[in-house]
Parts: C-alpha cells; structure tokens; sequence
C-alpha cells in the first residue's frame, strides 16, 4: 500500500473497525464466517468496508499466503503461511489459540507438539498429500523458530527438568489421541470441529500450559531475588556516596568560613595600624 492511500485509509479503516466490533447481534459465525463468534475479525471487515467507501482498488494475488490445512495452487512456492485457524495431519493437529495462556516463548527449550515426518505421509491423493506436507512443513517451522530463540537467549543446555518440558507438552497433549476430533481440510469442517472440540483435549492443553507456567514461574523467582540483591546494593552505594559527599561538602564549607575570618581579621588589623 502506497502511504498516501495510507494516510487517508487508517483512520477510516479503524473507525468501521471499531463499528463491527460493537455489533455483537451480527457475531455469529453464519452472518461473519467467524468460526468463534466473538468479533474476531472486525479489523478485516473495518478494511473492506473503509477501502470500499474510499474506493481504493487492490490487486488480488493468490501465490504469495495461503492457510495450512488448504490445498495449494500446482507449483506456486509460497511466501507466507497464515496459521490462523486449526489444521492438522492425521492425529497430530495445531491452533495458536490453545496456547494463548503458556508462555512457549520465555520458558527455555519450550516447542509445540511436533508433527509427523514428511516421509510417513502415503497418501494417493495428491492434493491431500501437498496440503499435508504443508502443514507439516509450518508446525516444524515454528518449532525451528522457537529452538533458534532459545538458542540467541542463551538458554542453558538442556537437562532432565528443561528438556522434559517440551516432552511433558507433547505427551499431555498426544494422550488422548483416539478421543481427538478429526480433521478436515475445509473452513466449513475446521469451525465445527473447533466448536465441538472435546473437553479431554481441553483439558490436556490446560494441563500443559500449568507445566510451562510452574517451570517459568521458579525461574522467574530467582530473577526476582537477583534483582531485589541488585537493588540493595545499589541503594547502599547511593548512600554511602551521599554521605561522603556531605562529609567533604561541610568540610569546605568549614575551610571557606575559616578563611573568610582570619581575612576580616587582616582587614581590621590594617584599618587600625592606618588610623
């Protein structure tokens, strides 16, 4: 988008944004298409309608995103994956909006479930097989994304307690595998098995995310005491700086009065010897 266009657009786009969220009579996943009725995706509609009434003409390109989980054009190399709703390969499937409440990205050597191996993927259908070998190509993206994270914040290396995180997730989340919904690759399948996702699997992200949470809240602890032993000796060298200043500070103040005395003294000692 050019940034004149953006300069008239925004304001706009945020205003009817702003609009469809407040009208939560027309949330429903029939009348929007979003399959969690609750308004999530007003900004999209916000722009459609804020470029409509500016009348700003787009370009509609279908080789640069697409959705894992969707069957990609022949021979189209993607540049972008939008993991926005749950896709999945055989048992193994993924939705962010289950991990909304683990903390993956601070809790060292933390990953997602990983997905199968491209080479368990047998599949005749090649359709199916492109869309599955997408899909797995994200989740082992994300993963990758995660390790080469850790990995720039120094993470130690891994040990029986933070190595076990990441296999603790995979197993909670992998236990209940024949009470899993199955997956589809349509929008239309992904939203009822959203809706109806099952309450042991529910449950097992939850068990999940109190093991990251437990792991990351103990190393949060110990950064705490670091810095309350921080504090403390900062303040002490503050004080102990205040106080030498006050000391050398009085003493010059002494040293000033002195020779501003034994100088009076002087001047009166010579208008007398004058007089």
């Amino acid at each position: 988008m050019h940034i004149d266009d953006l300069r008239r657009f925004a304001m706009l786009w945020l205003h009817k944004s702003e609009e469809v969220r407040a009208d939560k009579d027309h949330y429903a996943t029939n009348i929007t298409g979003d399959i969690y009725a609750s308004g999530w995706i007003s900004e999209m509609y916000g722009y459609s309608f804020a470029a409509a009434e500016l009348n700003l003409r787009h370009i509609i390109k279908s080789d640069i995103l697409i959705y894992p989980g969707y069957v990609p054009l022949p021979g189209v190399n993607y540049k972008v994956f939008h993991y926005g709703l749950r896709f999945g390969v055989g048992d193994w499937s993924f939705d962010k909006a289950d991990w909304r409440n683990a903390d993956i990205v601070n809790t060292c050597w933390a990953k997602f479930p990983e997905p199968p191996d491209p080479s368990a993927i047998t599949k005749g259908d090649q359709n199916a097989r492109e869309r599955d070998l997408l899909s797995i190509e994200c989740g082992k993206a994300l993963n990758k994304a995660l390790y080469l994270h850790h990995k720039r914040r120094n993470c130690p290396r891994l040990s029986t307690t933070i190595g076990s995180i990441s296999k603790k997730i995979e197993e909670v989340l992998t236990s209940n595998k024949s009470e899993r919904v199955t997956q589809r690759s349509s929008t239309t399948t992904i939203g009822r098995n959203v809706e109806h996702m099952d309450v042991t699997r529910q449950q097992a992200v939850e068990r999940a995310t109190d093991t990251v949470s437990r792991v990351h809240g103990s190393k949060r602890l110990a950064r705490s005491s670091k810095m309350w032993i921080f504090a403390v000796w900062a303040i002490s060298v503050v004080v102990f700086l205040l106080v030498i200043s006050m000391f050398f500070s009085d003493r010059r103040r002494s040293a000033s009065r002195s020779r501003a005395s034994r100088s009076q003294k002087a001047h009166n000692l010579t208008m007398k010897q004058t007089v």
